[in-house]
């Protein structure tokens, strides 16, 4: 019987991390190891993020603009918002908001990342959007009690995260009453399973390479399984994770590319995805004002052929709920 997200958080959403540690002769805790491998896995991915994922430079930022307006239709007073991107990567969800109808309202941005290499990034990225920007390096939690922020905003960030009810309480912590919580880019857990999604899915696909895989570059992927069998690595983002956790001590063997991704993907491979129905039970002071799905064929928007992306559009403009990723707004009642 296929695991929910709410039954995994309530057991232990480090176990399959913890069974991995074992595999691999790790003896720091679940908790140290599942930290060590985002660390070192975001580090190199950032030399090769934005190439990897042009899919979603193309697609999103028309995404963010859908719930912006739907946002600013219920309440378009005040401005100057203090703004938090978290998990921000190389600055897509702030670089987003800033082409949004949410930009004259956006007076500082602060972007929270564990991987100094992806807020490097970032931060050369910002200057292109005109308004202070201070960046910190680490979890959500090291910014509690330096003030409340008005936009708090994360992309690709949910189904990485172990405990989302932990994670959801800090955002509250950090949210100022009225403000607004905005997520995107995470599997959509409340309709994983639809069939009208799966036989789209079909359409574009007639057998579904495993997330972990579908998200290396093709070129990369076979050289990249031999290199586990013969166990030689290469160059690639994924080999120098491994070399990095091994050259630290913190694996004895190796990861398989399907246990780097089951750490640092855990709410893709668990099955679960994020689910806005278990969300609004987690966030019991915020009222839900957007919903939006997208990604209804399982591609983003930008590879797909020019009918399917009529059809994903229609689906988009009809606010169908169906498709693989969710996105979403929340405000924190007054």
């Amino acid at each position: 019987m296929q695991t929910t997200s709410a039954e995994y958080l309530v057991t232990d959403p480090l176990k399959p991390v913890a069974d991995i540690a074992r595999v691999h002769g790790v003896t720091c805790s679940p908790e140290q190891f599942h930290a060590a491998v985002n660390v070192t896995f975001h580090k190199y991915e950032s030399e090769i993020y934005d190439e990897i994922h042009t899919d979603m430079w193309e697609s999103l930022p028309k995404q963010f603009a859908l719930l912006a307006d739907d946002c600013l239709r219920q309440d378009s007073t005040g401005s100057g918002w203090r703004m938090l991107d978290i998990g921000c990567g190389t600055g897509l969800a702030s670089d987003s908001i800033m082409k949004s109808s949410f930009r004259p309202k956006i007076s500082s941005i602060d972007l929270l990342d564990t991987s100094t290499a992806m807020l490097t990034r970032a931060s050369q990225r910002a200057s292109a959007w005109d308004v202070p920007v201070q960046t910190f390096e680490g979890v959500i939690e090291r910014l509690e009690g330096i003030g409340e922020y008005d936009l708090v905003v994360t992309c690709s960030v949910l189904h990485h995260v172990p405990d989302l009810i932990s994670f959801l309480g800090s955002v509250r912590r950090l949210q100022r009453a009225g403000g607004i919580f905005l997520h995107l880019q995470d599997p959509n857990g409340d309709f994983m399973h639809d069939p009208e999604f799966v036989a789209r899915m079909t359409r574009t696909s007639k057998k579904r390479l495993p997330e972990w895989a579908a998200r290396l570059a093709p070129q990369r992927v076979i050289g990249r399984l031999v290199r586990e069998v013969t166990g030689q690595q290469g160059e690639d983002y994924l080999s120098k994770t491994n070399r990095d956790l091994l050259s630290a001590g913190i694996i004895k063997s190796p990861l398989s590319v399907a246990e780097i991704f089951q750490i640092t993907d855990i709410h893709v491979q668990d099955g679960a995805g994020v689910s806005i129905k278990n969300m609004a039970a987690w966030l019991p002071e915020y009222r839900l004002i957007s919903q939006r799905s997208y990604a209804f064929f399982g591609p983003l928007w930008s590879t797909l052929s020019p009918a399917l992306k009529a059809e994903e559009d229609r689906l988009i403009a009809t606010r169908a709920l169906n498709g693989g990723h969710v996105g979403a707004a929340w405000r924190l009642n007054v």
